[in-house]
């Protein structure tokens, strides 16, 4: 009895003194604050609801863990939101890490902050993203968003000014080289002395 105590003892003695050898190995479970959705509306950097339309790689980040970027494609906007398409960093580890898994094509409600190392803005398990089939409640506290199209962002306007721009940069050079008769050597000189 008294040698089964004592090699029960030795192991104890074994485990703990390893423990404190090695203390940068500690891993913590996920622990969340409770919030409601008016918390989480003055909280959080960007409030929107929208559809997973790529789905990055997981990467090792030097202060959070693992990462997985997502783009969303923003449907209805409460708060930040800058552009139809938005980049999210999410946790990417399981739930016991605070980790949160999107699937593409799929419509969720996001709560992200922008996080002060790389002001880019993050997102985990604990910010309270949901599947938009599931975010009935939420969205009726949260009450009317401001519908997002790429209108209101002049994306639409940026990519027909650029088809523009280009077609009269182009015309100009054409017109310049037809005009000059390019081949024919006084033209060329007339439009070298022309442009000095």
């Amino acid at each position: 009895m008294k040698r089964h105590l004592v090699v029960c003892m030795l192991i104890l003695l074994l485990v703990t003194s390893g423990l404190a050898l090695f203390p940068e190995e500690r891993v913590y479970a996920c622990s969340c604050v409770e919030s409601d959705v008016q918390e989480r509306l003055k909280t959080n950097t960007t409030v929107f609801t929208g559809e997973v339309v790529k789905k990055g790689r997981s990467q090792q980040s030097k202060h959070d863990g693992l990462l997985r970027e997502y783009t969303f494609d923003v449907d209805t906007a409460w708060k930040g939101v800058n552009a139809k398409k938005m980049k999210i960093l999410a946790s990417d580890g399981g739930s016991e890490s605070c980790g949160i898994q999107f699937e593409k094509n799929q419509s969720y409600l996001i709560y992200a902050y922008q996080y002060e190392v790389d002001y880019k803005l993050h997102t985990n398990l604990c910010s309270r993203n949901v599947p938009i089939e599931q975010a009935g409640d939420d969205l009726k506290l949260l009450g009317a968003g401001n519908v997002i199209s790429k209108e209101d962002f002049g994306e639409l306007v940026g990519e027909v000014g650029l088809s523009i721009l280009s077609y009269t940069v182009q015309s100009f050079y054409w017109q310049h080289w037809k005009s000059c008769g390019y081949g024919n050597e006084r033209k060329e000189s007339d439009c070298r002395s022309n442009v000095n």
